[in-house]
């Protein structure tokens, strides 16, 4: 059993009010057990919402919108919800959207909203793996044993 990113299943639930769906893994869908999860809106942001990155500073870090607003808060508590349904579920891992600044598993962008990747963990990514969770994007399915 694994945690999914809902918008790679074609839930709605984008910054922007669209879904990065992928085809290979609605498939594999069909035929496992994955619980669709989107952190962002557990956390109370709405659909759509102004994009967000995470921002640090001197090892300290926030994760505001493109318009200078602070949704750590918003960010961390739906990490947190994330972690207690993966807890309660007992799953194996999760296979998250890359770059968010939630589900990043291997990049996220590096908070000038000027699209540029860097080596980074979105907050629920890191929070999952802290707590013995196996991560994976839609680039690892073929590591994955659905």
């Amino acid at each position: 059993m694994y945690l999914v990113s809902a918008c790679l299943l074609g839930v709605n639930c984008r910054y922007d009010g669209d879904n990065n769906f992928n085809q290979r893994l609605y498939k594999l869908f069909k035929n496992a057990l994955l619980y669709p999860v989107c952190p962002e809106i557990m956390g109370g942001l709405k659909i759509p919402r102004d994009p967000c990155e995470i921002v640090s500073q001197n090892n300290e870090f926030e994760v505001v919108n493109i318009k200078g607003e602070n949704k750590t808060e918003q960010f961390k508590r739906g990490a947190h919800k994330t972690l207690k349904i993966a807890q309660i579920l007992e799953v194996e891992g999760a296979i998250f959207m890359e770059r968010s600044p939630s589900c990043g598993v291997y990049s996220i962008y590096d908070g000038s909203f000027n699209n540029k990747l860097i080596k980074g963990e979105g907050l629920t990514s890191r929070l999952l793996k802290e707590n013995g969770f196996k991560l994976f994007t839609i680039k690892d399915l073929d590591k994955i044993n659905i």
